[in-house]
């Protein structure tokens, strides 16, 4: 049950926030609007966690405020909570990521990542405690930090339609692996929570981590070869840009749902 709340928590953080950062046009947003999203995680029928974030998207920046805790019989065998911030620009059509800082506690352990970015590259990392690299760990060439992502950056994706959304791939970095996420449409489903209520396109996501990992890392392993991830994402507001919604992730040993319970344009 610890590896498996540690696994929830994982996705939580990469898969609620690993979204697409693509290139068509932002529609026009007249000044900034806020947001208020917040999710459930569970496993075996099992609520497990929750997050919530704030996001402030303006005419040519954005800030995003997140937490998460865990909850229920989750919290007496593995206590993880965490929060971050993420800033950014929004830019001819562009989302481009600042800054991202991660600090959480893990077991009662405090841990803190932070990534810094110069235009579309990674320009520096800092993760507290260090990495832990296995003899057969997989390095980080330099070109793998061009062109890159943040997690929390890839909330915001801008795109023309439902089905656009889907017609990319992720290439996330989150302070140690960088990993591309190919998606795929598979579906368009109703789906309602506090603040929403309309249709989300429904994504399937293929995970091919790229470097900074461990080949022989089990849990990872097996969502790349036989894991089962599924990205639902919904319109935010009028900005012209989508969010996730639901996230179903296979892993070992059950299947993580995230699902979002609040997705609410807040009242200037």
């Amino acid at each position: 049950m610890p590896r498996l709340v540690s696994a929830a928590l994982a996705a939580g953080l990469a898969l609620v926030l690993a979204l697409v950062l693509a290139r068509p046009g932002l529609a026009d947003t007249a000044g900034a609007a806020s947001f208020k999203s917040e999710y459930t995680l569970s496993a075996f029928g099992l609520r497990i966690a929750s997050t919530e974030f704030d996001t402030t998207i303006g005419d040519d920046r954005y800030e995003i405020t997140g937490s998460l805790r865990t909850r229920g019989i989750a919290r007496l065998l593995s206590t993880t909570d965490g929060t971050l911030t993420a800033t950014g620009r929004l830019t001819a059509g562009q989302v481009t990521p600042v800054r991202f800082e991660a600090r959480y506690t893990d077991g009662g352990k405090a841990k803190r990542t932070v990534i810094d970015f110069e235009g579309d590259r990674v320009a520096d990392t800092v993760n507290d405690p260090v990495v832990r690299k296995t003899d057969d760990w997989i390095d980080m060439p330099a070109a793998q930090l061009v062109g890159a992502f943040d997690p929390a950056a890839a909330i915001l994706v801008p795109a023309r339609s439902l089905r656009e959304v889907c017609r990319r791939t992720l290439r996330v970095y989150d302070g140690a692996m960088r990993a591309d996420l190919k998606l795929g449409y598979l579906r368009t489903i109703p789906f309602s929570a506090k603040g929403y209520n309309g249709d989300a396109v429904t994504c399937r996501a293929r995970l091919e981590p790229v470097a900074g990992y461990s080949p022989t890392k089990k849990d990872l392993i097996y969502i790349r070869d036989n894991g089962d991830i599924e990205i639902s994402f919904a319109p935010v507001g009028r900005t012209g840009l989508f969010a996730p919604v639901r996230v179903k992730l296979r892993a070992q040993p059950a299947t993580v749902l995230i699902t979002a319970t609040r997705f609410e344009q807040l009242a200037p």
